[in-house]
């Protein structure tokens, strides 16, 4: 079984994370982190900096995590320049803007389902 849950501090140390990032992590049942998704949420933008995980299907879990705790915090949008995660990005929705990819968190959690469109 695999839980996807935030990060503690000793965790963000050994990723050496920037000062006011926070993660995401994978965890399998005995606790092992099996990748993570480093972000910020500042005002109303949660920003994806970094995802790392062996296991390419986990990082649209990931990036779903991140985007429900910026959605939490009071983020409206959620922004990645990251643009190895283009392919990913583009399935969840994600339109390229001003040199970034963005996305209405609004739309994502609330919008009309596209499954099997």
């Amino acid at each position: 079984m695999i839980t996807i849950m935030p990060a503690d501090e000793a965790f963000l140390t050994s990723v050496n994370a920037p000062i006011g990032t926070d993660a995401m992590v994978l965890r399998d049942s005995g606790g092992a982190v099996d990748g993570y998704a480093l972000f910020r949420v500042e005002g109303d933008v949660v920003e994806i900096l970094r995802v790392e995980t062996p296991l390419p299907m986990m990082t649209e879990g990931l990036i779903r995590a991140v985007l429900n705790t910026g959605d939490c915090r009071g983020a409206v949008r959620g922004v990645c320049c990251d643009d190895a995660l283009g392919a990913t990005l583009m399935r969840l929705e994600f339109e390229k803007q001003d040199g970034a990819w963005s996305v209405s968190i609004e739309k994502f959690f609330r919008g009309e389902c596209k499954c099997g469109k």
